[in-house]
């Protein structure tokens, strides 16, 4: 399941926001359908919701947000998965002051909790698992964004900062490492597909290098609204076994 907040968080990184600020506001809520195919299996799996609200943080204008996803229930006879992302992030450019994920699979329950440090440039990382706990440390480098982060800030990207179609660079906090993946713009496509409405879209292309989740040799691609909300409406993902896509079923708050 943790992948699946990944394809939907993993719009920008630490370069092409909008002068201006968000282009959200507190009391957001977007519901997303995740849809498997492999096999005989064709079907709609899981929910994943993303909402935020507007805070104040240590006198610092921030928002909390939430990204929480579930297996449907015809789907928790084999498996039940939960996945709960939550942060602060700071409004004026996604810094994380700190986030957390927990997660359930079948028996597991586990996470991890971070702590960013900006005046030492250090992030703190406590990561539960069946054998324990144990922490990791990492150099923060300019621009790291959590997940929480990365799906509010989709909504504030400059497109015409990356319309060129060069590739650019996302890190991003997520389980035990700050990860780094290659994405492209690929321009402006009517998007149609099954159970999303027919509509102009902003496509991009994610390119995984390394992991043994996805399929290595195929992009993950996303299409965002094209207009002012820039809400994410549909994903398609290659697996090592089967698909996975994404739709868009409500967006509340905007």
């Amino acid at each position: 399941m943790k992948t699946l907040f990944l394809i939907l968080s993993l719009i920008l990184g630490a370069f092409p926001f909008q002068n201006g600020g968000a282009r959200f506001g507190g009391g957001e809520k977007q519901v997303f359908v995740v849809h498997y195919k492999w096999g005989v299996l064709n079907a709609d799996v899981a929910r994943v919701t993303c909402e935020c609200d507007s805070i104040m943080f240590h006198g610092v204008p921030a928002y909390k947000a939430k990204i929480y996803g579930k297996t449907e229930k015809f789907c928790e006879a084999i498996v039940k998965v939960r996945e709960d992302f939550q942060g602060t992030f700071r409004a004026s450019d996604f810094r994380p002051f700190k986030s957390s994920r927990k997660a359930q699979e079948a028996k597991f329950n586990g996470g991890e909790t971070y702590k960013y440090d900006w005046s030492a440039n250090k992030l703190e990382m406590n990561i539960t698992t069946k054998g324990g706990d144990r922490k990791k440390s990492f150099d923060l480098e300019p621009g790291v964004l959590d997940v929480n982060g990365l799906y509010f800030a989709v909504r504030s990207i400059d497109i015409a900062k990356v319309s060129d179609g060069k590739p650019f660079s996302v890190k991003l906090a997520v389980g035990d490492n700050i990860e780094k993946i290659s994405m492209r713009y690929d321009g402006r496509e009517m998007l149609q597909a099954r159970g999303v409405d027919k509509a102009m879209a902003h496509k991009f292309r994610i390119s995984v290098t390394s992991g043994n989740t996805f399929d290595n040799k195929s992009d993950i691609l996303i299409w965002i609204s094209d207009d002012e909300h820039l809400i994410p409406l549909y994903f398609e993902a290659p697996m090592r076994l089967g698909k996975v896509v994404g739709r868009l079923e409500s967006s509340t708050g905007k």
